[in-house]
Protein backbone atom coordinates (compact mmCIF):
# COMPACT_ATOMS: atom_id res chain seq x y z
CA UNK A 1 0.00 0.00 0.00
CA UNK A 2 1.31 3.25 -1.24
CA UNK A 3 2.17 6.08 1.35
CA UNK A 4 -0.62 8.36 0.04
CA UNK A 5 -3.09 5.63 0.71
CA UNK A 6 -1.71 5.07 3.91
CA UNK A 7 -2.04 8.87 5.09
CA UNK A 8 -5.18 9.07 3.99
CA UNK A 9 -6.22 6.32 6.23
CA UNK A 10 -4.49 7.51 9.15
CA UNK A 11 -5.79 11.18 8.12
CA UNK A 12 -9.31 9.57 8.32
CA UNK A 13 -8.89 7.96 11.89
CA UNK A 14 -6.93 10.74 13.34
CA UNK A 15 -9.75 13.51 12.22
CA UNK A 16 -12.10 11.64 13.66
CA UNK A 17 -10.18 11.32 16.74
CA UNK A 18 -8.66 15.04 16.89
CA UNK A 19 -12.81 16.26 16.62
CA UNK A 20 -13.97 14.33 18.83
CA UNK A 21 -11.26 15.20 21.60
CA UNK A 22 -11.38 18.89 20.43
CA UNK A 23 -14.93 19.22 20.21
CA UNK A 24 -15.95 17.71 23.03
CA UNK A 25 -14.74 20.99 24.66
CA UNK A 26 -17.16 23.10 23.17
CA UNK A 27 -20.03 20.64 23.32
CA UNK A 28 -23.25 22.13 23.96
CA UNK A 29 -22.30 25.78 23.84
CA UNK A 30 -24.32 27.81 21.23
CA UNK A 31 -21.99 29.53 18.15
CA UNK A 32 -21.92 32.52 20.12
CA UNK A 33 -21.16 31.13 23.42
CA UNK A 34 -17.72 29.33 22.14
CA UNK A 35 -16.67 32.97 20.89
CA UNK A 36 -17.70 34.94 23.79
CA UNK A 37 -15.94 31.87 26.35
CA UNK A 38 -12.66 31.56 24.74
CA UNK A 39 -12.19 34.85 23.32
CA UNK A 40 -12.81 33.73 19.37
CA UNK A 41 -12.43 30.09 18.37
CA UNK A 42 -10.81 26.86 20.28
CA UNK A 43 -7.92 26.27 17.92
CA UNK A 44 -6.28 23.93 20.13
CA UNK A 45 -6.15 21.00 22.87
CA UNK A 46 -8.07 22.00 25.97
CA UNK A 47 -9.40 20.53 28.78
CA UNK A 48 -13.35 20.00 28.85
CA UNK A 49 -14.63 22.03 31.93
CA UNK A 50 -17.50 21.93 33.54
CA UNK A 51 -20.53 22.98 30.87
CA UNK A 52 -18.99 19.83 29.18
CA UNK A 53 -20.41 15.91 28.81
CA UNK A 54 -16.55 15.52 28.91
CA UNK A 55 -15.49 17.12 32.14
CA UNK A 56 -13.47 15.25 33.98
CA UNK A 57 -11.30 14.43 30.67
CA UNK A 58 -7.71 15.26 30.12
CA UNK A 59 -6.87 17.45 26.72
CA UNK A 60 -7.05 15.02 23.71
CA UNK A 61 -8.98 12.28 25.72
CA UNK A 62 -12.15 11.20 23.26
CA UNK A 63 -15.30 10.08 24.20
CA UNK A 64 -18.31 7.91 22.52
CA UNK A 65 -17.51 9.31 19.03
CA UNK A 66 -14.16 8.12 18.41
CA UNK A 67 -13.77 5.52 20.77
CA UNK A 68 -16.29 3.39 18.76
CA UNK A 69 -14.42 3.85 15.84
CA UNK A 70 -11.41 2.47 17.11
CA UNK A 71 -12.48 -0.30 18.68
CA UNK A 72 -14.98 -1.18 15.45
CA UNK A 73 -11.89 -0.64 13.10
CA UNK A 74 -9.94 -3.25 15.43
CA UNK A 75 -12.93 -5.54 15.53
CA UNK A 76 -13.66 -5.71 11.66
CA UNK A 77 -9.48 -7.10 11.35
CA UNK A 78 -10.44 -9.39 14.51
CA UNK A 79 -13.26 -11.13 12.46
CA UNK A 80 -11.56 -10.31 8.47
CA UNK A 81 -14.68 -8.36 7.36
CA UNK A 82 -17.55 -5.59 8.01
CA UNK A 83 -20.34 -8.47 9.69
CA UNK A 84 -23.10 -7.44 11.95
CA UNK A 85 -20.89 -9.77 14.82
CA UNK A 86 -18.23 -7.47 14.71
CA UNK A 87 -20.36 -4.41 15.50
CA UNK A 88 -21.75 -6.47 18.38
CA UNK A 89 -18.46 -7.42 19.91
CA UNK A 90 -17.53 -4.34 19.86
CA UNK A 91 -20.63 -2.69 21.01
CA UNK A 92 -20.21 -4.91 24.13
CA UNK A 93 -17.19 -4.26 24.91
CA UNK A 94 -17.81 -0.67 24.91
CA UNK A 95 -20.45 -1.23 26.91
CA UNK A 96 -17.70 -2.66 29.49
CA UNK A 97 -15.86 0.52 29.51
CA UNK A 98 -17.42 3.02 31.97
CA UNK A 99 -14.82 5.81 31.19
CA UNK A 100 -17.04 6.29 27.83
CA UNK A 101 -20.15 3.94 28.28
CA UNK A 102 -21.75 5.09 31.74
CA UNK A 103 -20.45 9.00 30.63
CA UNK A 104 -21.33 9.14 26.74
CA UNK A 105 -24.13 6.81 26.02
CA UNK A 106 -26.88 8.38 24.13
CA UNK A 107 -30.23 6.82 23.80
CA UNK A 108 -29.94 5.16 20.56
CA UNK A 109 -27.01 3.29 21.21
CA UNK A 110 -27.76 2.80 25.10
CA UNK A 111 -31.02 1.00 23.96
CA UNK A 112 -29.46 -1.73 21.51
CA UNK A 113 -26.83 -2.08 23.81
CA UNK A 114 -29.59 -2.96 26.27
CA UNK A 115 -30.87 -5.56 23.26
CA UNK A 116 -27.60 -7.00 22.92
CA UNK A 117 -26.89 -7.78 26.71
CA UNK A 118 -30.44 -9.41 27.11
CA UNK A 119 -29.46 -11.91 24.05
CA UNK A 120 -26.47 -13.01 25.16
CA UNK A 121 -27.45 -12.85 28.95
CA UNK A 122 -25.93 -10.19 30.44
CA UNK A 123 -29.01 -8.58 31.06
CA UNK A 124 -32.13 -9.79 32.30
CA UNK A 125 -35.68 -9.70 29.70
CA UNK A 126 -37.16 -6.39 29.46
CA UNK A 127 -40.57 -8.19 29.96
CA UNK A 128 -42.63 -4.39 29.99
CA UNK A 129 -44.46 -3.38 27.14
CA UNK A 130 -43.19 -0.04 25.52
CA UNK A 131 -43.96 1.81 22.58
CA UNK A 132 -40.73 2.27 20.66
CA UNK A 133 -40.10 5.63 19.13
CA UNK A 134 -38.18 4.50 16.30
CA UNK A 135 -37.78 8.38 14.75
CA UNK A 136 -36.52 9.22 18.20
CA UNK A 137 -33.37 6.94 16.45
CA UNK A 138 -32.65 9.02 13.55
CA UNK A 139 -29.93 10.39 15.06
CA UNK A 140 -26.10 10.56 14.59
CA UNK A 141 -24.78 8.28 16.23
CA UNK A 142 -24.87 5.81 12.76
CA UNK A 143 -22.52 8.28 11.35
CA UNK A 144 -20.07 9.00 14.22
CA UNK A 145 -18.65 5.64 14.23
CA UNK A 146 -19.11 4.69 10.08
CA UNK A 147 -15.57 5.73 9.05
CA UNK A 148 -14.26 1.49 8.99
CA UNK A 149 -16.92 1.06 6.65
CA UNK A 150 -15.69 3.65 3.85
CA UNK A 151 -11.72 2.55 4.46
CA UNK A 152 -12.68 -1.26 4.55
CA UNK A 153 -14.20 -0.30 1.02
CA UNK A 154 -10.90 1.54 -0.74
CA UNK A 155 -12.68 1.88 -4.38
CA UNK A 156 -16.01 0.58 -4.20
CA UNK A 157 -18.55 2.79 -3.24
CA UNK A 158 -21.12 0.12 -3.44
CA UNK A 159 -19.14 -2.07 -0.73
CA UNK A 160 -19.05 1.22 1.50
CA UNK A 161 -23.08 1.98 1.12
CA UNK A 162 -23.71 -1.94 2.20
CA UNK A 163 -21.18 -1.64 5.34
CA UNK A 164 -22.43 0.95 6.57
CA UNK A 165 -25.85 0.08 5.97
CA UNK A 166 -24.75 -3.77 8.04
CA UNK A 167 -23.08 -1.28 10.75
CA UNK A 168 -25.72 1.70 11.23
CA UNK A 169 -28.72 -1.18 11.29
CA UNK A 170 -27.42 -2.74 14.66
CA UNK A 171 -27.90 0.45 16.54
CA UNK A 172 -29.66 2.64 14.20
CA UNK A 173 -32.14 0.84 11.77
CA UNK A 174 -34.33 3.49 10.01
CA UNK A 175 -33.68 5.09 6.45
CA UNK A 176 -32.90 8.29 7.64
CA UNK A 177 -29.88 7.21 10.07
CA UNK A 178 -28.38 5.31 7.56
CA UNK A 179 -28.90 7.35 5.23
CA UNK A 180 -26.48 9.73 7.15
CA UNK A 181 -24.37 7.11 7.77
CA UNK A 182 -24.09 5.78 3.95
CA UNK A 183 -23.38 9.34 2.80
CA UNK A 184 -20.40 9.64 5.01
CA UNK A 185 -18.56 5.84 4.13
CA UNK A 186 -19.28 6.91 0.73
CA UNK A 187 -17.47 10.23 0.99
CA UNK A 188 -14.58 8.30 2.69
CA UNK A 189 -14.06 4.85 -0.05
CA UNK A 190 -14.36 7.63 -2.54
CA UNK A 191 -11.77 9.91 -1.28
CA UNK A 192 -9.36 6.85 -0.41
CA UNK A 193 -8.75 6.90 -4.50
CA UNK A 194 -4.82 8.49 -5.36
CA UNK A 195 -7.05 11.20 -7.43
CA UNK A 196 -9.92 12.11 -5.40
CA UNK A 197 -10.90 15.41 -5.33
CA UNK A 198 -13.43 17.00 -3.13
CA UNK A 199 -16.05 16.93 -5.74
CA UNK A 200 -15.97 13.41 -6.50
CA UNK A 201 -16.03 12.66 -3.11
CA UNK A 202 -19.21 14.89 -2.40
CA UNK A 203 -20.49 13.28 -5.11
CA UNK A 204 -20.39 9.92 -4.05
CA UNK A 205 -21.60 11.09 -0.21
CA UNK A 206 -24.94 12.13 -2.39
CA UNK A 207 -24.91 8.77 -3.78
CA UNK A 208 -24.30 7.49 -0.44
CA UNK A 209 -27.36 9.16 1.00
CA UNK A 210 -29.89 8.51 -1.96
CA UNK A 211 -29.03 4.67 -1.59
CA UNK A 212 -28.96 4.56 2.53
CA UNK A 213 -32.18 6.01 1.90
CA UNK A 214 -33.32 3.48 0.02
CA UNK A 215 -32.05 0.15 2.20
CA UNK A 216 -33.00 1.75 4.76
CA UNK A 217 -36.74 1.98 3.96
CA UNK A 218 -36.43 -1.82 2.46
CA UNK A 219 -34.82 -3.45 5.34
CA UNK A 220 -35.62 -1.03 8.22
CA UNK A 221 -37.79 1.42 9.55
CA UNK A 222 -39.41 4.43 7.84
CA UNK A 223 -39.14 7.31 10.01
CA UNK A 224 -40.82 11.08 9.76
CA UNK A 225 -37.77 13.43 9.77
CA UNK A 226 -35.65 15.84 7.28
CA UNK A 227 -34.17 14.50 4.22
CA UNK A 228 -30.19 13.73 5.00
CA UNK A 229 -29.79 14.43 0.78
CA UNK A 230 -31.78 17.24 0.81
CA UNK A 231 -29.91 19.10 3.64
CA UNK A 232 -26.73 18.57 2.27
CA UNK A 233 -27.77 20.29 -0.70
CA UNK A 234 -28.71 23.41 1.60
CA UNK A 235 -25.77 23.03 3.31
CA UNK A 236 -23.45 22.96 0.56
CA UNK A 237 -25.68 25.77 -1.06
CA UNK A 238 -24.67 27.73 2.16
CA UNK A 239 -21.04 26.97 1.99
CA UNK A 240 -20.95 28.25 -1.67
CA UNK A 241 -22.35 31.30 -1.56
CA UNK A 242 -20.18 34.57 -1.79
CA UNK A 243 -20.13 34.79 1.93
CA UNK A 244 -17.67 35.61 4.86
CA UNK A 245 -16.44 31.87 5.87
CA UNK A 246 -17.53 33.15 9.84
CA UNK A 247 -21.00 34.28 8.32
CA UNK A 248 -21.38 30.56 6.37
CA UNK A 249 -20.51 29.24 9.95
CA UNK A 250 -23.13 30.70 11.41
CA UNK A 251 -25.47 30.16 9.16
CA UNK A 252 -24.80 25.88 8.89
CA UNK A 253 -25.50 26.65 12.79
CA UNK A 254 -28.94 28.45 12.46
CA UNK A 255 -30.31 27.15 9.34
CA UNK A 256 -28.89 23.75 9.09
CA UNK A 257 -28.03 22.97 12.44
CA UNK A 258 -25.16 21.11 14.11
CA UNK A 259 -27.33 18.72 16.61
CA UNK A 260 -28.29 15.17 17.49
CA UNK A 261 -30.32 15.04 14.45
CA UNK A 262 -28.54 12.86 11.58
CA UNK A 263 -30.32 15.05 9.17
CA UNK A 264 -28.20 18.08 10.97
CA UNK A 265 -25.69 16.58 11.94
CA UNK A 266 -24.29 14.76 8.57
CA UNK A 267 -24.95 18.08 6.29
CA UNK A 268 -23.37 20.53 9.15
CA UNK A 269 -20.13 18.46 8.17
CA UNK A 270 -20.38 18.06 4.58
CA UNK A 271 -20.92 21.93 4.36
CA UNK A 272 -18.07 22.40 6.68
CA UNK A 273 -16.12 20.50 4.51
CA UNK A 274 -16.87 22.24 1.29
CA UNK A 275 -16.67 25.80 2.87
CA UNK A 276 -12.97 24.51 4.18
CA UNK A 277 -12.11 23.46 1.30
CA UNK A 278 -11.61 19.96 2.39
CA UNK A 279 -8.17 21.06 4.23
CA UNK A 280 -8.43 18.56 7.17
CA UNK A 281 -7.03 20.80 9.85
CA UNK A 282 -9.53 23.99 8.73
CA UNK A 283 -12.52 21.48 8.81
CA UNK A 284 -11.68 20.59 12.60
CA UNK A 285 -11.55 23.82 13.57
CA UNK A 286 -14.54 25.25 12.24
CA UNK A 287 -16.70 22.31 13.20
CA UNK A 288 -15.16 22.29 16.82
CA UNK A 289 -16.59 25.86 16.56
CA UNK A 290 -20.19 24.87 15.04
CA UNK A 291 -21.88 24.89 18.11
CA UNK A 292 -23.81 21.99 20.13
CA UNK A 293 -23.22 18.46 19.47
CA UNK A 294 -19.43 19.78 18.47
CA UNK A 295 -17.45 16.61 19.59
CA UNK A 296 -20.16 14.44 16.52
CA UNK A 297 -20.16 16.85 13.88
CA UNK A 298 -15.93 17.67 13.99
CA UNK A 299 -15.33 13.80 14.22
CA UNK A 300 -17.14 13.25 11.16
CA UNK A 301 -15.84 15.62 9.48
CA UNK A 302 -12.86 15.49 10.36
CA UNK A 303 -12.57 11.55 9.35
CA UNK A 304 -13.91 12.77 6.08
CA UNK A 305 -11.18 15.36 5.36
CA UNK A 306 -8.89 13.36 6.59
CA UNK A 307 -9.63 10.71 4.02
CA UNK A 308 -9.47 13.12 1.33
CA UNK A 309 -6.84 14.72 2.01
CA UNK A 310 -4.83 12.89 4.35
CA UNK A 311 -2.63 14.57 7.25
CA UNK A 312 -2.28 17.54 5.84
CA UNK A 313 -1.77 20.93 8.14
CA UNK A 314 -2.86 18.70 11.28
CA UNK A 315 -0.35 20.00 13.73
CA UNK A 316 2.69 18.22 14.39
CA UNK A 317 2.53 16.19 18.04
CA UNK A 318 -1.27 15.93 18.23
CA UNK A 319 -1.35 12.05 16.66
CA UNK A 320 1.40 11.75 19.84
CA UNK A 321 -0.95 13.66 21.98
CA UNK A 322 -4.34 11.90 21.33
CA UNK A 323 -2.57 8.37 21.54
CA UNK A 324 -1.21 9.18 25.00
CA UNK A 325 -4.47 10.51 26.41
CA UNK A 326 -6.23 7.43 25.11
CA UNK A 327 -3.86 4.74 25.57
CA UNK A 328 -4.34 4.30 21.65
CA UNK A 329 -2.29 3.31 18.59
CA UNK A 330 -3.67 5.03 15.90
CA UNK A 331 -0.43 4.59 13.61
CA UNK A 332 -0.61 1.11 14.00
CA UNK A 333 -4.22 0.42 13.39
CA UNK A 334 -4.18 2.47 10.17
CA UNK A 335 -1.25 0.45 8.89
CA UNK A 336 -3.15 -2.64 9.97
CA UNK A 337 -5.97 -1.38 7.83
CA UNK A 338 -3.74 -0.69 5.06
CA UNK A 339 -2.22 -4.24 4.63
CA UNK A 340 -6.10 -5.76 5.43
CA UNK A 341 -7.49 -3.70 2.48
CA UNK A 342 -3.95 -4.65 0.08
CA UNK A 343 -4.70 -8.51 0.58
CA UNK A 344 -7.81 -7.86 -0.69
Amino acid sequence: MNNIIYDKVLGCLLGCAIGDAMGAVTENLTFDQIREKYNGKVTEMLVPDKSAFAYGNCAGQVTDDFSQTYLLTQQILKHGKVEKEAVEDMLIDWSHMPVYFNRFAGPTTRAAIAALQEKIGEKKPDTEKKVVDYASQATNGSAMKIAPAGLFAYDCIDEAVQNAFLISSVTHNNQLAISGACAVAAFISASLKPNATLYTAIEAAFYGAEKGEQLGMQYGHTVGGASVKERMNLAISIALSGLDKEVKMRKLYEIVGSGLHISEAVPAAIGIIVACKGDPWDTIVEAVNIGYDTDTVAAIAGSMAGALNGTRNIPDGYLEIVEKANDMEIQKLAEKVCDFIKEK
